[in-house]
């Protein structure tokens, strides 16, 4: 009498159905000071395209780390997994979801910055991305989607914050540079 599909807001649920590795590649550090990490995702127990429609989102992000693990400011990378369409629906921005059984690879490729320790892969998930955009195109009258006064706003910004407190770390994994 309940309805307990979790699907990508609960994180076991997306967890179980996916591989996830990392490593760093060979061919950086030749004397160039370059580092090369790959990160790949595969889809191997979603069953459909992952993520499966234009609400959710997965965005990867990678960036040195310092020698406690802290992220070293403009050596960040994204990538995004999803399939996005404008907020008011007209048209496709893109789509770059998983097939099933298919495999998602991010290759970071950067002059390693002076103090780096290792590289970072982060794998977030934003169960309600669509709705976040949309949302906050309510709110500010942007992107076709009309806007919103009156008693209409305050339930928009609680919206707004709902879905942005569905999102959630899936994976961080560190490579060290110097092992």
């Amino acid at each position: 009498r309940r309805h307990l599909f979790r699907g990508i807001h609960d994180p076991e649920m997306t967890r179980s159905g996916v591989e996830i590795d990392s490593e760093l590649l060979p061919g950086g550090e030749e004397g160039n000071g370059e580092v090369s990490a790959r990160l790949t995702i595969r889809n191997t127990g979603a069953g459909h395209m992952l993520p499966t429609y234009v609400t959710p989102s997965i965005i990867v992000r990678a960036f040195f780390t310092g020698a406690s693990g802290e992220a070293i400011a403009g050596t960040a990378e994204e990538r995004i997994i999803g399939r996005q369409v404008a907020v008011d629906l007209s048209r496709e921005l893109f789509d770059t979801r998983i097939p099933p059984g298919g495999t998602f690879s991010f290759d970071y490729r950067r002059q390693r910055p002076v103090g780096a320790a290792g590289v970072a892969f982060e794998v977030w998930v934003r169960p309600d991305e669509f709705y976040n955009r949309f949302f906050g195109a309510m709110l500010s009258g942007a992107g076709g989607a009309g806007g919103a006064g009156g008693d209409k706003r305050p339930l928009l910004e609680r919206a707004l914050k709902a879905t942005e407190a569905s999102v959630y770390l899936l994976e961080r994994v560190r490579l060290p540079l110097d092992e």
